[in-house]
């Protein structure tokens, strides 16, 4: 047989009573240094603090799927952190002016922005725009033309309502003699009809000339790539970032009252609001964990004098924590800033707590209880501090940095709350009477639950059987989702804007690159890709060239000959005087008025009806030429420009790639000729099965495809990895523990059952409830080994003491079990607020496994102890 210890436990027992008594001898002298401690620990803290919200530097940058990210960023910088300006608009013209305005403002920015491709706001692509139309658009375009072209060349030579109106008058009088209208008149008197009517109604809006020319129907998409500077100092690196281009949109107006809404995606907004939603959540986390935390200690521990202690002993640990951390690691990241949220290690001083007030109610004095309670429970608890440090520090080996670090911070704090348990709270506890022995230590319902186990533990044993049967044969199901998108808030500016770009074929940063060595074999890689089932679309260099040229050349040829008038004017007239602007207005009103209208509601008719109505309101304004020159300016605004545009359009010349603008070429070939395809995905990459079948498919064509997809996928390979190493490691390193210091596989086995049946039933209901392992609970399983297996602990060592179940359930221990299991709930569950879904599940887990812990370790093990029946030890 084995012995029960090691020799170097009792010399750890000894250091340690002897330690926690020198204490309660002189409890203030020792409160005074461990206060000094504490705060040449925040002040450490105070200058040396660093977060670094850079999520980059998590995972490292030797993996594979990195260096193929590195080489692509290599060759295609401005592809690096970008940020997309979606500029969205029902009218072009306000699409257009908002995206100048924008790109000019944003130009002017240098402590903001460091580079701006606005291809929209290039005038190579402003001038070749009807080149870039498909062949059936540009036929719409030129039949609008056609139908236009009268007015238009009325306007070319008289820029003026006097023009407009002469023009309209004069298709009347060939309606008059039994003429038909120009086709373009029923468009042309309702769009004057409703500027005119918008005057009059105080919120003038005028003719956007391009969206006549174009047809414009539906939203009109315009993207700005901006890449911009970052500051790690902040919590949030982009803060400024976002803010700063958020704020440069509102100065200038560009906001939907005014038609124009800006939105912001891309990589940076992505992650950027994912760190807000992180931290809001976990700031709420924080407040609801506090507050949850101090109703447990003082309604379940019960003393006002104990939770305090424990409350001091709390927040000086996380001080303590706080500057290990800056002294060892050097910085919080966006991952191991958590632990200073959950605040771990106050199960420790609730367990010691409920130990010394089980001691006081035997006759101890509060030095001589907080000395007993140290020698009695001391060892167990020292034992789960080694057990949850483990938990941690099985993520310092595997390949994820991000949680690497986690693990040093957390399983370093461990130990100082452990180290604070052992002395700032016993020196607390020293100064303050006993605790009133208001209620009996054990609970009613612990006692009922004693002697249910007591009839019939078999029962209980089988049905942990069936339970754990049921929950391994769910578990075989659990999937991981490492796609990024599925864990943000769904309906945040970020996502919504992306889906939105995915559905108009807006390349994103959600979609595949491959590189190729020159402009021939991407076209020939291209060809493949689109080919596959999940790609919608392959762009290869001649995507940017405008495609059936030679027929659409001779369509604008066609369009130019009819639109010769408007393509090269007369020297236009001169600006009209009041007098002439009322005459045209007083001879237009007249010739409606002279017009015998038929019965019918012909659309003919209806705009000559209602251009009528509008015009007659205008002419009951008391002080007429105010109204019309306002009117002439809503109608003839920026037609100058319109018309501008239209005779370079019309008259634009065969290109090729070598002739669209260096900004554009570069950020498709790089300086060597390294070309770049982009494969868009033809499903929501939101969908892990569509994504990983994207990455997947793609592979086929270039097993070094990269862009964020494949990196998602890389990370989640990486992810995968480290939760399987994890695993294995705090499984193993906590079996040997217990086997060593308890002396007994025996025992070891019986204190791992409880965690091992809470880690399949949580596995088990992820699967039905469809919450998969993702990036952010993946930790729940070995975190769970790590802080689960104390509880198992508490009650093999109370046994081991007790020599009876009845015993275990009777005393102070199971209070303690379910104290510290609802403070870790309190800690972990209040992550269920947070809108990050993957911070959400996580919290979501971890609650299922620590009430499915507390029932095996409060039911389930002392049936099993109840039926092996084995002999109880003498003690530590």
């Amino acid at each position: 047989m084995q012995p029960d210890g090691l020799d170097v436990e009792k010399l750890y027992m000894r250091a340690l009573v002897s330690t926690v008594t020198a204490i309660t001898r002189r409890p203030a002298l020792a409160l005074v240094c461990f206060a000094l401690i504490t705060l040449a620990a925040a002040s450490y803290t105070a200058t040396h603090f660093r977060m670094n919200s850079d999520d980059s530097t998590l995972i490292s940058q030797d993996e594979p799927f990195r260096k193929d990210f590195a080489a692509f960023i290599d060759q295609f910088p401005e592809s690096e952190e970008t940020t997309v300006i979606v500029i969205t608009s029902p009218s072009i013209e306000l699409a257009d002016k908002a995206v100048d305005a924008l790109r000019d403002a944003l130009l002017a920015r240098d402590d903001l922005i460091e580079t701006v491709y606005a291809p929209s706001a290039d005038e190579f692509f402003e001038d070749h725009g009807l080149l870039y139309l498909d062949r059936a658009d540009l036929e719409d375009v030129i039949e609008r033309l056609a139908e236009a072209q009268p007015a238009l060349t009325a306007l070319s030579e008289d820029p003026s309502l006097r023009g407009l109106f002469g023009q309209l008058e004069l298709s009347l009088e060939e309606l008059e003699d039994g003429g038909a209208l120009p086709t373009g008149f029923e468009r042309m008197a309702n769009r004057i009809a409703e500027v005119t009517d918008s005057l009059v109604a105080g919120n003038p809006r005028g003719i956007s000339w391009a969206d006549e020319f174009l047809d414009q129907e539906g939203t009109v998409y315009r993207v700005l790539i901006v890449q911009g500077r970052k500051d790690f100092s902040e919590t949030i690196s982009t803060a400024h970032l976002i803010g700063g281009i958020r704020d440069t949109a509102r100065q200038l107006g560009l906001t939907p009252e005014n038609g124009v809404e800006v939105r912001l995606t891309g990589m940076v907004p992505l992650a950027h609001d994912e760190q807000e939603t992180l931290q809001r959540g976990l700031a709420l986390a924080a407040v609801i964990a506090f507050s949850l935390l101090t109703m447990i200690l003082l309604f379940g521990v019960r003393s006002i004098r104990i939770s305090f202690a424990a409350g001091v002993t709390l927040l000086t640990s996380i001080t303590w924590t706080t500057a290990y951390a800056m002294f060892v690691v050097g910085e919080f990241n966006i991952i191991s800033a958590a632990v200073m949220v959950i605040g771990l290690g106050v199960d420790f001083a609730i367990h010691l707590g409920l130990r010394y007030e089980e001691e006081c109610r035997r006759g101890f004095n509060v030095p001589d209880a907080i000395v007993s309670a140290t020698r009695e429970s001391g060892m167990e608890i020292t034992l789960c501090g080694l057990t949850s440090t483990i938990g941690f520090l099985s993520f310092v080996p595997t390949p994820y940095p991000g949680l690497a670090a986690l693990g040093i911070i957390a399983g370093g704090g461990m130990m100082l709350a452990l180290l604070a348990s052992f002395t700032v709270f016993p020196a607390i506890l020293a100064l303050m009477r006993a605790p009133s022995p208001q209620y009996p230590i054990a609970s009613a319902s612990m006692t009922r639950i004693s002697s249910t186990i007591a009839r019939n533990p078999r029962a209980w044993v089988g049905l942990g059987a069936a339970i754990t049967v049921v929950a391994a044969v769910l578990s075989l199901r659990m999937s991981f989702d490492f796609s990024t998108l599925s864990m943000r808030d769904p309906d945040s500016e970020s996502i919504v804007t992306l889906r939105d770009l995915q559905r108009e074929d807006i390349v994103t940063d959600y979609s595949a690159v491959v590189l190729a060595p020159d402009r021939a074999a991407a076209e020939r890689i291209a060809l493949e890709l689109e080919a596959l089932a999940t790609v919608s679309e392959a762009r290869a260099p001649s995507y940017y060239v405008p495609g059936e040229q030679d027929e659409k050349l001779l369509m604008l040829e066609d369009a130019a000959f009819f639109l010769e008038p408007v393509i090269s004017p007369e020297p236009p007239r001169a600006a009209p005087s009041d007098a002439e602007r009322q005459a045209a207005f007083d001879s237009l009103r007249a010739r409606l008025a002279s017009l015998s209208d038929p019965a019918g509601n012909e659309p003919l008719w209806q705009s000559i009806r209602r251009l009528r109505a509008s015009l007659d309101a205008v002419a009951d304004t008391d002080a007429l030429d105010q109204p019309l020159a306002e009117l002439e300016r809503l109608v003839v605004s920026d037609l100058g420009e319109r018309l501008d545009w239209l005779r370079r359009a019309i008259t634009v010349e065969a290109v090729s790639f070598d002739d669209l603008p260096e900004d554009t070429r570069r950020r498709v070939v790089a300086p060597d000729g390294t070309t770049q395809v982009v494969a868009l995905p033809r499903d929501d990459l939101s969908d892990t099965s569509a994504l990983k079948q994207f990455i997947e498919e793609v592979a086929t064509i270039s097993p070094n495809a990269t862009g964020r997809p494949a990196v998602e996928a890389g990370i989640g390979r990486i992810v995968v990895q480290t939760f399987e190493m994890a695993i294995a490691i705090t499984v193993v390193c906590i079996f040997l523990l217990l086997w060593v210091t308890l002396g007994r596989i025996g025992d070891a086995v019986v204190a791992m059952v409880p965690i091992t049946l809470a880690g399949l039933i949580t596995t088990a209901f992820g699967v039905v409830a469809g919450i998969p392992f993702n990036m952010t609970n993946v930790i729940v399983i070995p975190l769970m080994f790590g802080l689960g297996v104390d509880s198992a602990i508490h009650v093999v060592v109370r046994y081991r003491h007790d020599g009876s179940v009845a015993r275990v359930m009777e005393s102070s221990t199971p209070r303690a079990v379910v104290l510290t299991a609802l403070t870790t709930l309190a800690s972990f569950g209040s992550l269920v607020v947070s809108q990050h879904r993957g911070m959400r599940s996580l919290g979501i887990l971890l609650s299922v496994a620590l009430l499915s812990l507390l029932f095996s370790t409060l039911v389930l093990l002392p049936a099993w102890i109840t039926l092996r029946r084995e002999p109880a030890g003498n003690g530590k």
